[in-house]
């Protein structure tokens, strides 16, 4: 997909959205250039219509000839908008334009008089509507449609129109066209079928990246891997016939670097429980344990593209978690990278076991921060539901910063503490801690037992298990993948 800005007497499109204020009579010039295409038309119809007064995320459809398409897409009142809610509509309004475009060109306009919105008490301006709008656009047009017979015709282009480029708006179209590639990216290879996606397959999508974008790549296997020590994590995968791999991919700029960060994502390809293995309808959706590996491959191709002063290294411990004669089993002791011992509890308790010596690699790196993603808790559902991402960490500062910028970005997240009384749940008898502490507190007690893997004091957590893939839609997102977290990375990145 392309995204273009351009003059509205430069547009190619067919179809155009338009979004209109709650009761708010004024025309922006793209309405008010359809309007005359239309001879007037369009201006008398919106009136019988009372298309002026639609509320927030109400759509009108209507034909202003027979080759040309307008979605009218209500913001609502003005002074309730924020950049959550903009994104949500943009993104139904693309969702309602999809199947309309002929020639396979979308127009859009920027909105205008943003001063007056709020979020965080923060006004957002145009330079901001273009990244919003860009990433939502992509996310409501997005679809996975690999295994279907579908003929329909696809918008492979989105021209944004203003008047008024300016370098920043130019900048932040930039950020929202890499963003939203790196999104599609994640939701694509979350899709795809876990049969194809094993360990091997996502490793050589990792060193193709690495070529096109000319990034540091280190892909070890099996055996590379026990040569450092890396037992939790090769414990979970022994269970499957396909081998694990580790994936290290760095981003380095040319010019003097201000700051480092190592982004882990979970690269679990498929979680069957092990030899605690899932019920049927907990399984279904198993291959999307991989979305915090996905999430961060996705990132490093924004990040290769937008070019900051920031090295980036992308790290995924890719393993499937499958029962078998050869599977680790409840009673095992495993060795961590760092030395620590863990007991297994419960072998459907692996992600962490992947994490723990991932973040133990990171220690060799000196970065000055380290990022991980993962769908690891059950119980972050319970506390968040499908629409909040748990943040923790053991730095404050960073994770005020980050809740910040997450909230800039169009993501909820919520902190969840990290306690030292959370050692009782995982305490063993035999081994340094167990890798499971029972239902209570499941996702802060996972987050203790991340912490005991790094050195660094400037680590965070994103627990994305019920964010990453949802099974019912919600304004933005249709149900599936969501790229969840993508976005924040991106920005907070872009703003060190």
């Amino acid at each position: 997909m392309r995204f273009l800005t351009k003059k509205i007497d430069e547009l190619e499109a067919d179809t155009f959205i338009c979004f209109v204020w709650e009761d708010d009579e004024s025309k922006t010039k793209l309405f008010q250039h359809l309007n005359e295409l239309s001879n007037g038309e369009l201006m008398r119809q919106v009136y019988e219509y009372n298309a002026t007064k639609r509320t927030f995320c109400e759509i009108f459809k209507y034909a202003i000839n027979k080759e040309k398409m307008l979605i009218i897409a209500g913001l609502g009142k003005k002074k309730d908008l924020t950049r959550q809610k903009y994104s949500q509509c943009v993104a139904i309004a693309a969702r309602a334009a999809k199947n309309l475009s002929k020639n396979g060109i979308l127009a859009m306009e920027l909105t205008e008089n943003l001063s007056d919105c709020k979020c965080l008490s923060d006004a957002f301006n145009m330079s901001d509507s273009a990244q919003i709008a860009i990433c939502a656009a992509r996310i409501g047009l997005y679809e996975f449609n690999k295994y279907l017979n579908d003929n329909k015709p696809k918008i492979e282009t989105i021209e944004i129109t203003e008047d008024n480029i300016t370098d920043e708006i130019e900048k932040n179209a930039q950020i929202g066209v890499y963003t939203s590639f790196a999104m599609k990216f994640a939701k694509d290879l979350i899709n795809e079928q876990a049969q194809i996606v094993t360990p091997q397959y996502v490793a050589n999508i990792a060193k193709d990246i690495a070529q096109e974008h000319k990034l540091e790549a280190k892909i070890l296997n099996k055996s590379e891997i026990q040569s450092l020590n890396m037992n939790a994590f090769l414990a979970v995968g022994q269970g499957s016939i396909n081998e694990p791999k580790f994936v290290h991919l760095t981003y380095k700029p040319k010019d003097q670097t201000k700051r480092k960060i190592a982004l882990i994502g979970k690269g679990i390809t498929f979680d069957a429980g092990g030899l605690d293995i899932k019920p049927a309808l907990s399984m279904l959706t198993m291959k999307s344990d991989m979305s915090g590996a996905a999430s961060v491959l996705g990132i490093i191709q924004a990040i290769a593209k937008l070019k900051p002063q920031i090295e980036v290294h992308a790290i995924c411990a890719l393993c499937e978690n499958m029962p078998s004669g050869s599977s680790y089993k409840q009673g095992d002791v495993l060795t961590a990278m760092n030395g620590k011992t863990i007991e297994i509890d419960n072998t459907d308790a692996e992600g962490r076991l992947t994490l723990a010596d991932a973040l133990c690699y990171c220690d060799k790196l000196e970065v000055d921060e380290v990022i991980d993603l993962a769908t690891l808790t059950g119980a972050v559902i319970v506390a968040l539901g499908h629409n909040i991402t748990a943040v923790l960490g053991n730095n404050q500062n960073q994770i005020d910063n980050f809740i910040q910028i997450a909230k800039k970005s169009c993501e909820n997240v919520w902190q969840m503490p990290i306690l030292d009384e959370l050692k009782d749940n995982l305490k063993s008898d035999i081994a340094d801690m167990k890798n499971t502490g029972g239902r209570n507190a499941g996702t802060s007690t996972a987050g203790w037992f991340l912490s005991n893997f790094t050195k660094s004091e400037n680590w965070m957590h994103l627990d994305i298990a019920g964010t990453a893939y949802i099974d019912k839609s919600n304004k933005e997102t249709l149900s599936g993948p969501t790229g969840v977290m993508i976005r924040s990375l991106i920005n907070y990145i872009m703003a060190q």
